[in-house]
């Protein structure tokens, strides 16, 4: 009898803080529609597009697959006024391979760039797709 009250005490202590121990990622989805493979970065300096002086780290999108940028916290606790857009850079991953980031960047070699309100987001149901 002792036992099963453990048990149960047990069940309603981990049910009540169990949910703190979990990681939730929040997930906006780039789907690659074109044939080629793709990369992507992202950006919290809007309104200034320019691509970052060193070469960020690069997401992969393979053809008709999806890739995702996370987040711990909702994407409204991460676009909030002045930096309530998101810029995503999509790249060529045959351009990457070819060139060094400082000729990327020179020539501004982006396949499509992205700048993306919070609302505009929503409406996209988190999903951007290329092209």
């Amino acid at each position: 009898m002792k036992m099963n009250i453990l048990i149960i005490i047990s069940i309603i202590i981990c049910g009540a803080s169990c949910e703190n121990l979990v990681d939730h990622a929040y997930i906006i989805k780039i789907q690659n529609n074109s044939k080629d493979t793709v990369q992507f970065y992202e950006s919290y300096n809007y309104p200034d597009t320019s691509m970052d002086v060193t070469m960020p780290l690069l997401k992969m999108v393979y053809p008709s697959k999806y890739s995702s940028l996370e987040s711990k916290k909702e994407w409204d606790e991460v676009l909030v006024s002045p930096k309530d857009t998101i810029s995503i850079f999509i790249l060529s991953k045959d351009t990457v391979d070819k060139y060094g980031w400082d000729k990327i960047r020179s020539d501004y070699n982006v396949l499509k760039r992205y700048d993306l309100s919070l609302d505009d987001l929503k409406k996209l149901s988190w999903k951007v797709t290329y092209p």
